[in-house]
């Protein structure tokens, strides 16, 4: 028999996917084509978070800064990966994507840990690491689509950061985001709880643009060279 907590936790988990078939159902009432990336990508969402949650206190026992280090340089490459395919899908624009968010970890991770706004142990480096590939991702993936429509890199650049700038205009007023809340339902103090959320949101925006001005000049690089 099922443990009644992980009954309740299935019973849960399948009311708040029922959203996503609803919607999956008006879309393709619609005729939109994006029933199927959604109902694919709860799928994955599901088995990638389950499969994260089963090994997790085994990367929060790595000590090895190196380790550290390989383990968010993969979170890069496979958030470049996703975002090259928003473009040409080639080597080149999957190296250069990497290359900007590893660049964007590495011009913020360190910074924050020596000045102390974030400790440097695994389980706050990783998770952060991995906010930053996946923030990174969506600015990058956003560009690339403006560029491949035409656009120009300014045009891409504004279109990719513009709704994490609307979140931190409005943090507070509209928007209470998921860092604060989860602080204040552990008993942190509210004042904490904003440095912590704001100390992310800055790390987010800084890295995100740091990541697709980067990789643009990546590709600009790549495309030069084999003329």
């Amino acid at each position: 028999m099922l443990d009644a907590n992980l009954a309740d936790n299935l019973v849960k988990l399948f009311a708040a996917w029922l959203l996503i078939a609803a919607v999956a159902y008006w879309a393709q009432r619609e005729n939109l084509g994006l029933s199927r990336r959604m109902l694919i990508a709860s799928g994955r969402g599901l088995l990638q978070l389950l499969a994260l949650a089963f090994v997790l206190h085994w990367i929060f026992d790595i000590e090895s800064h190196a380790a550290q280090a390989l383990l968010i340089v993969a979170f890069c490459i496979l958030a470049a990966h996703n975002s090259a395919s928003h473009y040409d899908a080639t080597a080149k624009t999957w190296l250069a994507g990497s290359t900007g968010l590893i660049c964007a970890c590495l011009l913020t991770l360190p910074w924050l840990a020596l000045m102390g706004s974030v400790a440097d142990d695994t389980r706050t480096l990783v998770p952060l690491g991995s906010m930053i590939a996946a923030n990174g991702m969506n600015a990058m993936s956003i560009m690339f689509e403006r560029l491949k429509s035409g656009g120009e890199v300014g045009n891409g650049l504004n279109m990719a950061l513009i709704p994490t700038i609307d979140t931190l205009r409005l943090v507070g007023l509209v928007h209470m985001p998921g860092i604060f809340v989860g602080m204040i339902l552990a008993g942190a103090t509210a004042m904490d709880a904003a440095v912590a959320q704001l100390i992310v949101l800055y790390m987010v925006i800084a890295s995100s643009f740091s990541a697709c001005l980067i990789s643009f000049l990546c590709m600009n690089h790549l495309k030069k060279s084999e003329r």
